[in-house]
């Protein structure tokens, strides 16, 4: 697979979270009809994009990607593939414009409510948690190059302003009246995201995966939104962020 890419070493490790380890899919997998419409809501250059497209082939899919540069890469990736509608556009509860913190050199942790600070521990935590495969001679050399690695991608960041609909209000313009898989991957913004699928459009989400940053109680406001829209959940947590705070929340209609 040849991609469009802004940081190869990013990118390598989405392609592995998303084909190899299949992040976004649960153990017993999805029951989603054949020609399935998806909502990849944070979809960065856009492989679960690609995932989901080879998944089902026949899928409608509309990706989501506020930050310009990384939008540019998601276009170049997706944008021309048989029902892929790519949008430089944020999806949350309010229909607005706001500032987006962006990490040019580490985009998958860029965020509305991004904080270097909070995002150097989580990063520092994952490597941490990687290292402790390696060899003891080699585990405290890694994880120095490693975290002086993030320190230097994080240095970097900048505000870019950014347009934000509700989920509803793209859902009416598009006419969508049903949301087969609902990802959502947002760095912090994933419980205002679904603040915003609103009343009409709830009983159409058959499915989702949810990435949760459980800060101030997170993790329970998502999953109590998701069960009091009918919907039953499972909280996976990856072996690789066992001591953070990342969790993915897989919900489904049961018929």
């Amino acid at each position: 697979m040849h991609v469009f890419s802004l940081n190869g070493n990013e990118t390598d490790y989405l392609y592995g979270e998303i084909f190899d380890d299949e992040s976004y899919i649960p153990p017993q997998g999805w029951r989603i009809p054949e020609k399935p419409v998806i909502l990849d809501v944070g979809a960065n250059i856009g492989l679960f994009t690609l995932f989901a497209t080879q998944r089902w082939p026949g899928a409608r899919v509309f990706s989501f990607e506020p930050a310009p540069d990384v939008f540019d890469a998601l276009r170049r990736n997706a944008g021309h593939l048989p029902g892929v509608h790519v949008h430089n556009l944020a999806l949350g509860d309010e229909d607005q414009s706001r500032e987006l913190t962006y990490y040019p050199h580490y985009t998958m942790m860029s965020g509305f409510d991004a904080d270097p600070a909070v995002d150097k521990v989580l990063a520092s935590a994952f490597i941490t948690s990687a290292a402790d495969a390696l060899d003891e001679e080699f585990r405290d050399e890694f994880i120095q190059e490693a975290e002086d690695l993030v320190d230097d991608s994080l240095g970097e960041r900048r505000l870019v302003r950014c347009d934000v609909q509700r989920v509803e209000t793209f859902a009416g313009r598009a006419g969508i009246d049903r949301v087969d898989l609902l990802k959502v991957d947002v760095e912090g913004f994933e419980l205002r995201v679904l603040q915003g699928v609103g009343d009409r459009l709830w009983p159409g989400i058959a499915n989702a995966a949810v990435e949760v940053a459980d800060r101030g109680g997170a993790l329970d406001a998502v999953v109590s939104l998701l069960e009091s829209q009918g919907l039953t959940t499972s909280v996976r947590q990856a072996a690789e962020y066992r001591t953070t705070d990342l969790h993915t929340v897989f919900a489904w209609r049961v018929v």
